[in-house]
């Protein structure tokens, strides 16, 4: 099975390598970036073994693993994301470095993995899972057309089961137009 780049309007997702070290440590070595990863950021013997678990999850002859996210134009780091297996759904997850917040890219990514999962692994299911205090992915998942299905708490953190849903997905996209017009301006 030959993996091809997956690509949106904007971006490339690679399949990881052993050789991507220094750009993964670019991005696990902002605090900011890895709040709701790790809650600190690593140093680079600390990345290289994060990296090095994930790359042991998969081989390179499935589309499950960890992906480069890069300009399609320009080839610059932009950050990373994932495709998992979680029983019979597939977790779609993304990082992306600070300097790139704010542009629209977590919400472009997250739809271009939950359209690949659904179009290309047959996922019937497409989840990801959010820290409750992420109000910034959050959001990303929200536009990407997800829905807060559960609430868990873990060892370590509380966080949110968003599950892609298209039929409902698409009716909350019309009510929240239609009920916008609606709203108080403030």
């Amino acid at each position: 099975m030959g993996i091809k780049p997956i690509k949106t309007k904007r971006f490339v997702l690679t399949k990881m390598t052993a050789a991507d070290g220094e750009k993964y440590f670019r991005l696990s070595n902002n605090a900011n970036v890895m709040k709701y990863v790790t809650g600190y950021s690593l140093n680079r013997r600390e990345s290289d073994e994060m990296l090095k678990g994930f790359l042991a999850e998969y081989g390179n002859d499935t589309y499950l693993g960890r992906y480069l996210i890069e300009g399609i134009n320009n080839g610059e780091l932009i950050g990373v994301a994932k495709l998992d297996r979680i029983g019979s759904e597939i977790e779609i997850g993304y990082r992306v470095l600070e300097e790139q917040w704010g542009k629209g890219i977590a919400t472009e990514i997250a739809g271009g993995l939950i359209n690949f999962a659904r179009k290309k692994l047959n996922a019937s299911n497409v989840i990801a899972f959010v820290n409750v205090n992420n109000f910034a992915s959050i959001r990303v998942l929200e536009k990407a057309g997800m829905i807060n299905v559960e609430k868990i708490e873990d060892l370590d953190e509380v966080k949110y089961k968003f599950v892609y849903l298209p039929r409902i997905s698409k009716l909350l996209r019309k009510m929240a137009s239609i009920f916008s017009g609606f709203l108080p301006s403030v």
